[in-house]
């Protein structure tokens, strides 16, 4: 597999494809620069003019809201009920011109989230007949474009691939590992063949769409006419923050070469779809609305610094240079938030007074500094705190009242702070061993210059830290596996446990279909923050992780407890799906303490890491308080099934100084529960609630007696200063 290789492009001449013609301009089409190559289509005058969509499978084409004053692009479609292909599919292929290469992009604004729905969607490129085949392909031929059964490549997302499945109605959670492919489809596949869309160039899983959301699919090519091979770029956005992909992966057709299988054709014009797998699930239908549609030989102008791109519907509000980054590890407090509210136009101005900020539910608006031109309006709030856990929000608006949002998550923690002698941390892998025994605040151990190919590298802290100390199955640990499993086990190897030096997982690459060619597998890696606790010993030497959990799996931790600190605890993970992980301390026998829940929010794949905080069953935060030595238990929270199976990667726990808490009642005399939202500065002795209703009693927990010094209200917040 290649990455990232840059060739030379051109488009192609439309006479050579006789079959496609050149439309007028239609309402609904957005040009950039005056240039016919760059084509924005937002269907919001609820027509589809220049779209030539696929006639033999039932389909239905209509045009809901679209959230921003116009109108979407929905695709429904059933199968057919006779015939060797009778799998549902809706294609629609724009037919301005023809492209080599291109650069397209569609927002999913929403789908089918059945549990019994197989679905799959995206973007397909270079859709053409048999005569755009490379002459020495064997499906060469004179066959014009057939919208039903077109050859092309394409960016599929395969949703709801693995579930918890036990028929129609089943309310249970859906999977967690969607599927993002380059494949190549083509017209002997629809015609001869049951499945859809193969060979592969590349594939990459464990990830989840979640409901509701809004993403953009990107699927460019930058090749000349006959590159060979040809190397394309597909990657998922959150509408909600443009600032850098989700995931992204490269791929190329060099396995489409192996004895002449060139399948893929060398021009041709760009749309969407959307199809149905057969594999005998209770909904066989489809259904997907996308919006906001371009293409182009090159991505949109505009001064967005990649990795960043610009919102689907051009003029629109939105955020770009913003700082800290998503998922953002060891963020300065002192370096506070930045970002520019802009249109991305000369004309289209921002409303700087609608521009809002909210950290952890808080309105924190009215101390953000504005400065720069109505379009491209420069933002800065310097409020942050040390060692917080933030998730953030920013809504920017224009003069014509379009809104739209960014979010985030990111932490003020530092290396230092967790190295200190005030925090308590617990690596994931390093359990407990032979029937209970344990080492308390071991040093970090594992093998740096690590192959995690081969399963090698050089051992360091061997004996005193949990390098391949050997746990006890159902006394050190529960796994549904039975043994250790190769390339998973690379910190305890004689354990099933999944113990990774970063979160590697296996891509697929090549020719998917045994009687068509090879295929190829890989590794791919993402690493979590390395902490000097790592790095200190030698560069090569990563964060350890456990990966491969299934629901009812846990883990026993053995440690020694200072019985004067109180503790706030967070668990650092990244989740393909929402996950909940219990933690209980183990007493004498079978009983447990529950101390408390995380709930593991998705992160929509596994290599992006964030704190979750440990709670108590109404959402506050956990305290604990612990002296001497005490077992705890982490237990993945869920079902043993398909949904939870793989769907977390867990770095560490760390125990820091519990933060004080807010305790609010409608009345003096209570029943108080703990405000959910708020924002703690420890250091300045402030806690920021919002206000809620004209009047409340609050009341603050912490390890000390304190009292309320001041109330005051400020930018509807409630203000309240401690000693």
């Amino acid at each position: 597999m290649k990455t990232n290789t840059k060739f030379p492009g051109r488009s192609v001449d439309l006479s050579r494809v006789r079959r496609l013609t050149l439309l007028v301009v239609a309402a609904g089409w957005l040009y950039a620069g005056g240039l016919l190559a760059q084509v924005y289509y937002d269907f919001d005058s609820g027509s589809d003019t220049g779209w030539l969509k696929s006639t033999e499978h039932p389909a239905t084409v209509t045009f809901p809201a679209d959230g921003l004053g116009g109108k979407a692009y929905r695709l429904q479609g059933t199968p057919m009920l006779s015939g060797s292909d009778t799998n549902a599919r809706v294609y629609a292929l724009f037919t301005n011109r023809v492209y080599t290469n291109f650069y397209a992009a569609v927002d999913v604004v929403a789908w089918d989230t059945s549990q019994d729905s197989d679905l799959v969607v995206g973007l397909i490129a270079r859709v053409a007949g048999n005569d755009a085949l490379p002459q020495s392909s064997w499906f060469y031929s004179t066959d014009p474009l057939n919208p039903d059964a077109p050859n092309g490549i394409t960016f599929n997302v395969r949703l709801h691939n693995n579930r918890s499945y036990t028929g129609p109605g089943n309310l249970g959670p859906l999977g967690h590992a969607d599927q993002m492919s380059i494949w190549t489809v083509n017209y002997d596949i629809f015609q001869y063949r049951s499945s859809l869309g193969l060979p592969v160039a590349v594939t990459q899983s464990r990830f989840r769409w979640v409901p509701g959301r809004t993403y953009r699919l990107v699927l460019s090519n930058t090749n000349a006419l006959d590159a060979n091979p040809a190397v394309y770029t597909a990657s998922i956005y959150d509408v909600n923050d443009l600032t850098a992909p989700l995931l992204s992966m490269t791929g190329d057709t060099s396995y489409q070469y192996n004895g002449g299988y060139n399948l893929t054709p060398r021009y041709g014009c760009v749309g969407v779809f959307a199809y149905k797998l057969a594999n005998n699930d209770y909904i066989s239908n489809v259904d997907v609305t996308f919006d906001n549609f371009y293409v182009g030989e090159t991505a949109p102008p505009g001064p967005v610094a990649a990795p960043a791109i610009a919102h689907g519907k051009p003029g629109v509000p939105q955020v770009v240079n913003r700082t800290p980054a998503s998922f953002k590890n060891f963020h300065p407090a002192a370096s506070g938030i930045t970002f520019h509210a802009t249109t991305l136009t000369p004309t289209n101005n921002i409303n700087p007074g609608a521009i809002r900020l909210y950290l952890n539910g808080v309105d924190v608006s009215e101390d953000l500094v504005l400065t720069g031109p109505a379009t491209n309006v420069s933002v800065s709030f310097n409020g942050l705190a040390s060692n917080v856990v933030y998730d953030a929000r920013i809504v920017v608006e224009d003069v014509l009242q379009r809104r739209t949002t960014n979010e985030w998550t990111f932490d003020t923690f530092s290396d230092a702070f967790l190295a200190s002698s005030a925090v308590k941390v617990i690596e994931s892998e390093d359990y407990d061993f032979n029937g209970g025994a344990y080492l308390n605040d071991p040093p970090a151990s594992g093998y740096y210059d690590y192959d995690p190919a081969y399963d090698a590298g050089t051992l360091i802290n061997s004996g005193v830290g949990y390098v391949d100390q050997v746990g006890e199955p159902a006394t050190d640990f529960y796994d549904t596996d039975y043994g250790p499993r190769s390339l998973n086990s690379q910190y305890r190897h004689y354990d099933p446990v999944g113990t990774q030096q970063g979160n590697t997982g296996d891509y697929v690459y090549g020719d998917a279909d045994a009687d068509l060619g090879p295929i190829g597998y890989g590794i791919s890696r993402h690493y979590d923050t390395q902490r000097s606790k790592y790095s200190g010993l030698n560069a090569t030497l990563q964060e350890y992780l456990v990966t491969r959990v299934r629901g009812g799996e846990w883990l026993n931790y053995t440690r020694t407890f200072d019985g004067t600190k109180y503790y706030n605890v967070y668990l650092r993970a990244a989740a393909g799906l929402a996950m909940p992980v219990r933690l209980d301390r183990i007493a004498a026998g079978s009983s447990t303490n529950a101390l408390g829940s995380f709930q593991v929010p998705s992160t929509f794949f596994t290599h992006n890491y964030r704190y979750t905080p440990l709670v108590q069953p109404g959402g506050g935060l956990a305290v604990v308080n612990l002296n001497g030595v005490h077992t705890l238990r982490a237990t993945i929270d869920g079902e043993d099934n398909e949904a939870y199976r793989d769907g977390l990667t867990m770095n560490y726990l760390v125990f820091v100084p519990a933060a004080p808490q807010v305790f609010s009642a409608a009345t003096a005399a209570g029943p108080y529960t703990a405000e959910l939202h708020a924002l703690v500065d420890a250091a300045a002795r402030r806690i920021i609630v919002p206000q809620n209703g004209a009047t409340r009693f609050y009341r603050i927990g912490w390890q000390q007696a304190v009292h309320i010094q001041s109330v005051q209200l400020s930018g509807g917040n409630v203000v309240l200063n401690y000693q």
